[in-house]
């Protein structure tokens, strides 16, 4: 049986690990990915969280607040790139209305229905 102190520390580098690979994946604007870390992470946030309040954890606060803040910070990019990508969607959107509204002018005119030339016998 591992005793807190360890299990807080592997907890604590397993967390450490997916922090570092949500940083890269967010400089490459890989979101979705970037997301799926967040879910992975929350798990092993919830058994760290459990032993905090061990004295033999203590030591790593240092290193638990050096991670909040780095998820904070992760966080608030994903923020921003959220938003930018909403303010491209609504302006692809008026786009799009604004071409279907003209669509109509530029459309030719629709086909007078032709009477067929053929004569057919009985």
């Amino acid at each position: 049986m591992e005793t807190p102190r360890a299990t807080a520390d592997r907890l604590l580098a397993a967390l450490e690990q997916l922090a570092k690979r949500e940083g890269v994946l967010l400089r490459s604007l890989d979101l979705i990915e970037a997301v799926d870390i967040g879910a992975q992470a929350e798990p092993l946030v919830r058994k760290l969280c459990a032993l905090v309040d061990n004295p033999t954890v203590v030591p790593l606060r240092d290193r638990i607040e050096e991670l909040v803040a780095c998820r904070r910070r992760h966080a608030a990019t994903l923020d921003e790139q959220i938003a930018r990508l909403q303010g491209e969607l609504c302006r692809l959107n008026e786009a799009s209305q604004r071409l279907s509204r003209m669509a109509p002018i530029y459309s030719p005119p629709p086909a007078a229905p032709t009477r067929s030339r053929l004569n057919t016998a009985a």
